[in-house]
Formats: structure tokens, sequence, C-alpha cells
């Protein structure tokens, strides 16, 4: 059994999710885990019960992220990336000593991070002590890739992953991708550390709402990113179009929007959060913002999707899953109310997308992700 060190150095967006399935599959297995995080995680982690090891608040990478994205405005591509790469070099700095006197306290042999930490991993690695091990939370990033990083990510995100992420990740003696091969095109010219392990789904846990057990018409499940970027037309698009659809629909605001105000139809209901498994086992259509999580737990539950990409990596997301024929896209630039419901209209009326949906759940379920990364972390 290993001693691991779970660096949780973000608590927003889809990160934290994979990160967190793969150590609690760890700690089931019997391996002893030591959780370090900002005060998000923190915070998470303590309503599970979990004791874990705080960075300081002035460490919090929401904030610092926010300011880098000012900081960048009117700059050139290449004084973005610049810029990009040595503020969160500096923000790994910081953090450094702190994971180093932490894993010698503790006597850690094993490292595991989610891509947001893996400029710390790759510091305090210098030492020899321990191996490390990468969770990455979307599809496929590193050398050859199916598609080119412009075709995938925001201009903004491209700056990240080449700038930053992936030089690092050429150090990480494993890198695990929470993804199924099928749905990354197909591609199989991995490098020898980086491994295919399928959807890796964790939620915080909730109560489960008592009006989903009641009867009516089929659930649509509507998704603003958990990190808050400025999708808010996209929930106002799709309460004014669902509205004259006999379906129920539940939109979960995500990120710090309680203070949110949105005309609700009759047949919707908003709510801060609830756990998207209990509405998609019961529902017919998810139509989100495509981050990379939500789409996963849509083919895990075998539900076709409407996706209308925003930032990040939402666009190579939303193109996997219409290549696949799960799903229908509408672009950004082109979200109205007319083609939004045409799309909808399409996806609902033609059982191609629910069979070809349900074709890949099963698949999925008859997998064990969450087992198959535990197994690779173990031979590290």
């Amino acid at each position: 059994m290993k001693k691991i060190l779970i660096l949780a150095t973000a608590g927003a967006g889809g990160d934290l999710q994979p990160l967190l399935a793969v150590a609690l599959g760890l700690r089931q297995r019997g391996h002893e885990l030591i959780f370090f995080g900002d005060t998000t995680v923190v915070a998470t982690l303590k309503s599970m019960g979990i004791e874990t090891f705080g960075a300081a608040p002035e460490h919090d990478l929401g904030p610092r992220l926010l300011a880098l994205s000012k900081e960048r405005q009117g700059l050139d591509l290449a004084a973005q990336a610049a810029l990009t790469r040595q503020r969160l070099t500096m923000w790994s700095q910081e953090l450094a000593p702190v994971v180093e006197g932490l894993l010698h306290d503790q006597q850690v042999n094993l490292l595991v991070t989610s891509l947001f930490g893996v400029g710390i991993a790759q510091q305090v690695s210098t030492q020899g002590r321990f191996s490390w091990c990468v969770i990455n939370s979307t599809f496929y990033v590193g050398p050859h890739p199916p598609r080119s990083l412009e075709q995938d990510f925001h201009e903004r995100t491209v700056l990240l992953f080449r700038s930053y992420f992936i030089p690092l990740l050429e150090d990480a003696p494993l890198i695990l991708h929470a993804t199924d091969p099928v749905f990354d095109y197909n591609h199989t010219a991995l490098p020898a550390r980086h491994h295919y392990v399928g959807p890796l789904l964790w939620e915080a846990p909730a109560a489960i709402p008592a009006y989903l057990a009641e009867p009516g018409p089929p659930w649509v499940l509507v998704t603003l990113s958990s990190m808050v970027q400025d999708d808010l037309p996209l929930a106002q698009a799709a309460l004014a179009t669902l509205a004259s659809h006999p379906l129920r629909v539940i939109l979960t605001l995500g990120g710090d929007r309680q203070q949110v105000v949105l005309p609700v139809p009759p047949n919707a209901r908003v709510e801060p959060y609830v756990p998207h498994s209990v509405v998609l086992e019961r529902a017919k259509l998810l139509l989100s913002h495509a981050g990379h999580g939500s789409v996963m737990k849509a083919l895990w539950y075998g539900v076709p999707m409407v996706l209308v990409p925003w930032g990040r990596d939402q666009p190579g997301v939303a193109a996997r899953a219409e290549q696949l024929g799960v799903a229908r896209v509408v672009a950004r630039d082109q979200l109205t109310d007319a083609r939004l419901t045409e799309s909808l209209t399409h996806v609902l009326e033609d059982r191609r997308y629910q069979r070809r949906a349900q074709e890949i759940s099963r698949r999925l379920q008859a997998e064990a992700p969450v087992a198959t990364a535990c197994r690779w972390i173990e031979q590290l």
C-alpha cells in the first residue's frame, strides 16, 4: 500500500471531479491519502468528512486566473503566452515549498495531481524521492493530437496549454486522460506514458429533490459551467426555447451565481446545484455548454445532447460528441431561439441520437474507469 498526496489546487471547473474520483478509488483499495488544496477544495472535502491540508487564501487559483485575464487584455498573443507562463510559474513556485514540506513530513511516496498542479509536481519531483501522476480532465493533450489545439480550444486556453501545461507534461511519469478513446476520434497514437482510462465521474453529495420522482413529462437538464464564464445567455435562450415544449426542465447555474435572476417558465426549475447524475437517469436530453464532465455523464447515462460550446476546451468536446452522432452543436455566435429550437426538435424527434447514446452508455458502463486509473497508478 502507498501513502499518496492528492494535489487538488483548484476547486472550480472540471479539474477536481476526475481527480477526486481516482482519489476515492485509491482509498477504497487501501491506500493512505493526504489531501492538499485551496480554500474551495478544503470546503468541499470538509463537507464529506475528509480532512485537508489547505493553502493560504492568497494562493487560491481562481482569483489569480481572473487577474491574469485582465492583465492579458490588449496584449498580442506572444505577450499573452509569456505572461500566462510567468504568472502560473510564479504561483507554482509559491506553493512548491509548502507541498515539498508536506511530502517530507508525511513521508509520502506518490503524488497525484490535476493539470493545474503539474507545475508544482514538476518542481518538487526534482528531489527524486517520489513519483507522480497527472489526471487530465478532458480529451487527450500531448504530442500528435487528433486535432490541432486551435480547433479544440478557445484562443486563450490554447495559450495556457501550449505555453504551460504541455511542456510540463513532458516530465510526468504517468498521464491519465479521463475520457473515452472512441469519443476522442478513436485516437490510438498515444506516447508511452499517456493512457486513456474512460470517464472519471464524481459529484458532490447532495439530497435528491423529491420532485424528480413525481410523474410528468420527461426531464431536460440544462447546465452552465461550474467555473463562472459569461454563459448566462445560454441559460436565457434555453429557458425561453424549452418553455413551449412538453418537457420539464432543470437548469443548474453552477459557480457563484446564486444571486442571478432569470425569467423562469412554469415547466422549469432553476437550482444552484443538483447532482447531474440523478437528473440524467430520468432525462431525455442534455442542453449544455459542452463541458467535458457534463458530456461524459450524459454518455454514461445514454442521454443525447444539444451543445453550445462557450469557451476553454468546449469546442473540442462538442465536436467530438457531434461526430459520435449523439449531439447537435450550435455555435456560440449563432445562438438564437430559432436555431436552438431547430436543434432541440431535431434531436428529440430523431431516435438515432437516443439509440447511439444508449449504445455508448452500455459500452462505458461495462468498463471500470476508476479501477483502470488506480491500476496504472499502482504500477508507478
